[in-house]
Formats: C-alpha cells, sequence, structure tokens
C-alpha cells in the first residue's frame, strides 16, 4: 500500500473543533482590547506630552487588526477541515453501505 493516504474523518473534525474553541478565544481577547481604550490621562503629564497614548493605542490598532487576520485565517481552516472530514466521512459511510448491500447477496 504504498503511496496511499489515509484520512481519519473523526480527527480531523476533532482538530477543526479545536480551532473553532481557538478562533472564538481571539475574538474574545479582541473584543476586551477594543473595549479598553487608553486615555491622555493614563499617562501622566510626561506621558501626555510624549503622546504615549497615541503610540500605545496604534500599536492596539495593529495588534488587533492582526488578531482579525487571525480570526479570518483560522476560521477558514476550520471551515476547510470540516468540509475535508464530512467529505471522507461520507466516503466512508458510502463505502460501508456497498459492503452492507454487498454481504447481503
Amino acid at each position: 500500500m504504498a503511496g496511499r493516504i489515509t484520512v481519519d474523518a473523526g480527527w480531523l473534525e476533532q482538530y477543526a473543533d479545536r480551532i473553532d474553541g481557538t478562533t472564538d478565544d481571539l475574538r474574545r481577547v479582541r473584543d476586551v482590547m477594543k473595549a479598553s481604550s487608553l486615555r491622555p490621562e493614563s499617562f501622566g503629564e510626561i506621558g501626555r506630552t510624549l503622546g504615549s497614548a497615541q503610540g500605545y493605542t496604534r500599536a492596539a490598532e495593529l495588534l488587533n487588526s492582526q488578531l482579525a487576520r487571525a480570526c479570518d485565517t483560522l476560521d477558514a481552516a476550520a471551515k476547510g477541515l470540516h468540509a475535508v472530514a464530512k467529505q471522507h466521512g461520507h466516503s466512508e459511510e458510502e463505502a460501508l453501505q456497498h459492503i452492507k448491500k454487498v454481504d447481503r447477496r
């Protein structure tokens, strides 16, 4: 059976579910970060003069956009894995039905 690839549809489905959970966790983190805005007063007079709040705000916006892209990428990966698992699970089910049908003859 050299050169053959086997696919464990159940394992793929479980892994896709884990990715779904991770994506949900990242979205929650992103939402908390969006809700926690910095004010110029957060850094005192020196921070206000140096523009610390603006710098941190820009960094937070960059991180937020990276988290959004990560969520989108993980979501797409999970959907793809769910589709592959479904296809292979369906193929296995069809093969099992054919075997049962032949066995009845």
